[in-house]
């Protein structure tokens, strides 16, 4: 939907359908305590996990991660678009439509990512339709090496680039315009020409959760000196560090039957044979090491994850890597490790679906794995080794919140080294860190992403607390000058707008104003997960202070360019007083 109606009519339109009545009408709910709860009707569960807002007038499931606002619901709900929602409610309502009017901004950016799913669903189908002709040879060996079944590449819509031109004109022929396949990743330009970004490689599409093709993953067929395979570089509707290969079968999945568990292992074949074998529940990340982004999407699906990554030296490392980001995501993580030198995809063809299923079975709980393998890296015939061992192993073991859980780990150490209980128990009390020190499974605000600088979590903690209405949130100059985010700028005045007007800011109301379900920093603020403090109001100062000392920062930057180049002396006298009055600000607001 390119336009929308006005907001003050939108307004009205869900003052007039309260979310909690109209969501009654599908769904069973149960209020406990502010929510009330349902079975999520957009996938398969047994267990409520959806929460509907009655103040805030949103939905929000913590299993699939779907929500919004009652218009948004009405969506999902009926299969229709954003017209046809509203129309649905006014009519419920007993309100006319009025007549559409444009928001050309949030109009061009839906319009941009619609065109780009257009021509990446139609660039997915072209390079599907290629493995028909004879040109396809050498990408059909392939598929027959790997032994995929035709059923295999339907599903996944497997297809194949036949050289640096074909796709051009193909899209083009179809009228789609040169800038919109840059823009989709599909193609790459150099040197004024313009090239198939995925020339003679096999493609797997990547498809999200919402069955959208996002962008494609290239093999090379032949030996080269470059990358065996090409993801889509960055785009508007794709980011590998966030994209979960498999994740729509995933869903699929869910839909159908209750899913126990998700096995990540590393490469999109490792995927596609598993899938083929009848493991219906595996996903992997795309050439790239697993990110906290990774997590929060399987999240979405299951709380429990096995990883079962390659068998060799760099498969062991990812795997080390990958569990505290998977913890620290709130997931229960077990670890399956293959044999040296094998990767799942060679275990599930040599040894068949029931043996990979009974090594899954067998996976290791975290804790247990890290252990082994700091067990692995001494010599424990060697009494300082051993001490290492004892004390690395032990310091993972504080990081557990209860006695029994502890305990079941300290006999683990203790059956390895022969040590007893009573001395492995006292070196856990008498070695316990001071309360200062960070446990493995960080809790601190400022570590909730950490991929994010700390002018972003600040940006981000400032608005949710506003929009959240905590009683220590408030309105000033300083931040809305400070605000870089175009979309936090938009949102900051709309809190300044319901303020002005004696109103406070509702969450269901953020929803299309500022087209939250396309935007992932607007459901971040929605979505907010805070974690309740005695500190939080003195955190909000704080974060007040760090993006003004960010932009007197940048503004110190800027300034100090500017006088590489300024040759006035009048000028540079203006410049550097202004710098000086900068810098004592800084100093000021640091002390």
């Amino acid at each position: 939907m390119n336009n929308t109606f006005s907001s003050d009519w939108i307004e009205e339109l869900k003052s007039r359908n309260d979310i909690v009545y109209v969501i009654s009408k599908y769904c069973n709910l149960n209020k406990k305590g502010k929510y009330y709860w349902t079975c999520c009707p957009f996938h398969f569960e047994k267990t409520p996990s959806m929460a509907v807002d009655e103040v805030e007038q949103y939905f929000h499931c913590y299993g699939c991660g779907a929500g919004g606002d009652v218009i948004t619901f009405i969506q999902k709900i009926e299969s229709v678009d954003f017209y046809d929602a509203c129309k649905i409610l006014a009519e419920n309502a007993g309100m006319k439509l009025p007549s559409i009017v444009k928001d050309e901004n949030i109009a061009q950016k839906k319009k941009e990512r619609e065109e780009i799913y257009a021509v990446l669903r139609d660039c997915a189908l072209y390079y599907y339709n290629n493995l028909k002709l004879e040109s396809a040879k050498p990408a059909n060996e392939y598929i027959q090496k790997r032994r995929l079944k035709p059923e295999t590449i339907t599903s996944w819509g497997i297809g194949y680039s036949l050289g640096w031109n074909q796709v051009v004109e193909y899209l083009t022929k179809k009228g789609y315009k040169l800038d919109i396949l840059l823009k989709a990743g599909i193609v790459e330009e150099k040197n004024g020409k313009i090239f198939d970004a995925y020339a003679k490689r096999l493609i797997f599409p990547i498809i999200n959760s919402f069955g959208n093709v996002v962008g494609f993953s290239g093999r090379m067929l032949e030996n080269a000196d470059f990358a065996k395979y090409k993801n889509t570089a960055q785009t508007a509707v794709f980011d590998k560090s966030k994209c979960v290969f498999g994740i729509n079968m995933i869903k699929k999945a869910k839909n159908l039957q209750e899913l126990k568990e998700i096995i990540i292992v590393e490469g999109q074949m490792d995927v596609i044979s598993l899938h083929q074998a009848g493991v219906k529940n595996a996903v992997a990340t795309l050439g790239t090491a697993l990110t906290s982004f990774h997590a929060k999407e399987i999240k979405r699906f299951c709380d429990k994850v096995v990883v079962c990554f390659d068998g060799d030296g760099a498969g062991k490392k990812a795997t080390l890597r990958s569990l505290d980001i998977l913890v620290n995501a709130g997931l229960d993580v077990y670890v399956a490790s293959l044999p040296t030198g094998v990767d799942p995809d060679e275990f599930i063809i040599s040894y068949g679906k029931e043996k990979f299923l009974t090594h899954i079975a067998n996976a290791k709980h975290w804790v247990e794995y890290l252990i082994y393998s700091y067990y692995e890296k001494y010599n424990m015939q060697k009494s300082n080794e051993k001490a290492s061992f004892v004390s690395e192993a032990l310091a993972l073991i504080r990081t557990l919140k209860s006695e029994s859980e502890q305990n079941i780990y300290l006999d683990l150490v203790k059956n390895l080294t022969n040590i007893s209980m009573d001395v492995l128990r006292s070196d856990l009390k008498n070695e316990m860190p001071k309360q200062t020190s960070e446990p493995l499974v960080k809790k601190q605000e400022e570590q909730r992403l950490v991929f994010e600088n700390a002018y972003v979590k600040a940006t981000k903690f400032i608005m949710a607390s506003i929009l959240h209405k905590k009683p220590y949130a408030k309105l000033t100059d300083e931040i809305r000058q400070n605000i870089i985010n175009p979309d936090y700028i938009k949102i900051y005045d709309y809190f300044l707008e319901c303020y002005a007007n004696n109103k406070k800011p509702i969450i269901g109301a953020v929803f299309e104003r500022f087209d939250a379900d396309n935007n992932n920093d607007v459901l971040d603020l929605i979505n907010y997960e805070f974690i309740e403090s005695e500190d939080n109001e003195n955190f909000f100062d704080g974060c007040v202070k760090q993006i003004v000392i960010s932009g007197l920062n940048a503004k110190q930057k800027e300034i100090t360019e500017k006088l590489s180049t300024i040759k006035d002396l009048n000028e540079r006298k203006q410049l550097i007083t202004e710098l000086n009055d900068i810098i004592l600000k800084i100093k000021g607001l640091k002390n």
